[in-house]
């Protein structure tokens, strides 16, 4: 009867201990893959609370559209214009319709006056066969017999052409030494007026044209900008014409296409998105260096130098990289975050690759408002940081912003990490949070560098038109910048580098040497970060071994004059 009783016993502390066991993994599975949490809509979780589509989740698309186009009408919106005078640019067919009716517009442009890009295959085939024309005047019946060969076209196609037209946008340059050219801008006329038009209109909406499909379901980080491409070919036409007109004594008409790449630059700047801002950032620096080609003009008027000088100080800055993290990038992570919390994404779709570790750990069980909270603070602290009142102070927090990305991209994926997630949701949405941030947070240090070098080159611009303002009086340009305080201008601007007065050298040529010692905030004798410019001196070729971090933002006046690619002859066979 004992022995019966023992063996009972002993079967029951089995069955316990088997009990217990499969209730522990039973908990364990459970946390795996079952506690699925529902998205909260909040300030502090989703950002936007209205509008909701139609799964009750914020309509991100929706919430751009309705933003971005707030107080725009047809008669007011650059855009309108813009698209008349390129149309259709980058804008696939599937969205013209779509396009015209977002801004407004009676019918879809029909293309007849359309912009002809300086860079078209038209017009480089026409300065091509300009320069295989003249080259082939200067050389041997040998020479130019093999200048025809397959090897040579192509090459005079595909190099000369382009460096011929690179020129013609940084120099001035007269309607015969680019007949081809010149015939372009005079066809060009009525879209790149229509184009000064429009960059004067206060107020810029081109929506994103895959936003327009009115579905909600769409990826933020799928959102196309094919405007962004399209504002880069039309500076680039506006630039040309502008040294065409310059080379021709037409310094007026100059600035008036100048002055439109400026105001471009604003509109670009007014996206979304980190890659507008940076767009607007190289537009703006162009139009600085086209002005100070115009300012520098041997031609240049009293009257003139001083409306350039107004102009641009009523300038705003261009860069809105604060603004981009908040209302564009920050917003984007969140969509990816809930998109990926409805099993719509993955780790392959956003990156193109992805850990098998990783993706098996993707679809488990995570806490997504937690990751969402978190990527909010991150982005509450980064655009508090991009609005800092100083460089320094910007410097010090992104820099520290760059050191903790990286120890979460390290770290976010380590096998303590991943051992860690398997047992604990808090551990494993932790981990989740580290790495799309680690992802999907921007470079923010490459960001703020180019936004404190656009302000820079901004500040010096307004020093040589100064400059240009007291030459055009006084015959010549002063001994020093505290010649221009307070006649031309108010108050010296400080170089952003040093909070101290840019250097500025007279130089016997009758020109000036004009910089900011830049990043390293050491005087590095006026050698530009570019290359073109060494030791204060305009140099053939660019110097392909400069360092970077020994380099100043430099103006050199005068510069170089424009002149034609240089054939090779040497190679030809004699």
């Amino acid at each position: 009867m004992s022995d019966t009783k023992a063996t009972s016993r002993k079967y029951s502390k089995k069955q316990i201990v088997a009990v217990l066991l499969l209730l522990g993994l039973g908990w364990f599975l459970f946390q795996l893959f079952a506690m699925k949490t529902d998205i909260v809509v909040s300030k502090e979780t989703t950002f936007i609370t209205e509008p909701l589509g139609s799964d009750g989740l914020p309509d991100f698309p929706a919430y751009i559209l309705a933003r971005d186009s707030e107080g725009v009408t047809p008669e007011n919106n650059a855009a309108v214009l813009i698209w008349q005078a390129t149309w259709p640019g980058n804008i696939n067919e599937q969205y013209w319709a779509k396009m015209a009716d977002a801004l407004g517009m009676k019918e879809v442009p029909t293309g007849e006056d359309s912009l002809v890009g300086v860079y078209s295959h038209e017009v480089r085939n026409s300065v091509f066969a300009e320069l295989l024309e003249a080259y082939s005047s200067e050389l041997t019946d040998e020479q130019a017999d093999e200048l025809l060969t397959e090897e040579w076209q192509q090459r005079l196609q595909n190099e000369f052409a382009d460096e011929a037209i690179d020129e013609a946008m940084l120099h001035p340059w007269a309607s015969e030494q680019l007949p081809a050219l010149a015939a372009w801008a005079e066809a060009n006329r009525k879209p790149l007026d229509l184009l000064i038009e429009a960059a004067a209109r206060p107020k810029y909406f081109a929506p994103y044209p895959n936003l327009l499909d009115g579905a909600d379901i769409l990826s933020m980080i799928n959102i196309l900008l094919p405007q962004v491409q399209e504002m880069r070919n039309t500076v680039r036409a506006l630039l040309t014409r502008g040294m065409w007109n310059l080379g021709n004594g037409r310094a007026d008409e100059a600035w008036v296409d100048i002055l439109a790449c400026f105001r471009l630059a604003q509109h670009t700047g007014r996206g979304n998105f980190l890659v507008e801002q940076l767009v607007a950032i190289a537009i703006d620096g162009v139009a600085c260096r086209a002005t100070v080609t115009i300012l520098q003009h041997e031609d240049l008027k009293a009257d003139l130098a001083a409306q350039i000088l107004a102009d641009l100080q009523a300038l705003p800055s261009v860069s809105g990289v604060a603004y981009s993290l908040d209302q564009g990038e920050r917003l984007m992570f969140i969509d990816i975050v809930i998109r990926w919390s409805q099993g719509q994404d993955s780790m392959q779709s956003l990156t193109g690759t992805g850990s098998s570790v990783f993706e098996m750990v993707s679809h488990l069980a995570f806490d997504w408002n937690f990751i969402l909270r978190e990527g909010n603070a991150w982005y509450d602290r980064l655009v508090k940081a991009g609005r800092l009142p100083t460089r320094a102070e910007r410097k010090r927090a992104f820099a520290n912003f760059d050191a903790e990305l990286a120890k979460l991209s390290a770290t976010a994926t380590g096998p303590g990490a991943v051992l860690g997630s398997m047992v604990s949701r808090r551990r494993r949405s932790r981990m989740m949070s580290d790495v799309l941030l680690s992802l999907c947070l921007p470079a923010l240090n490459a960001a703020t560098r180019a936004e404190d070098r656009a302000i820079t080159k901004q500040q010096l611009t307004v020093v040589a038109a100064a400059l240009a303002v007291y030459r055009t009086r006084q015959g010549e340009y002063p001994e020093n910048l505290a010649e221009l305080v307070p006649s031309i201008l108010p108050k010296m601007p400080l170089d952003l580098y040093t909070e101290q007065p840019f250097i500025y050298e007279r130089q016997n040529d009758g020109g000036y040497l004009l910089y900011s010692l830049f990043e390293n905030g050491v005087d590095d004798g006026g050698t530009n970060y570019g290359g073109e410019i060494i030791g204060g001196e305009w140099v053939d070729q660019e110097d392909e071994e400069l360092d970077y971090n020994s380099t100043d933002l430099v103006i050199r006046v005068p510069e170089p004059a424009f002149k034609l690619p240089r054939f090779p002859i040497e190679e030809l066979t004699p």
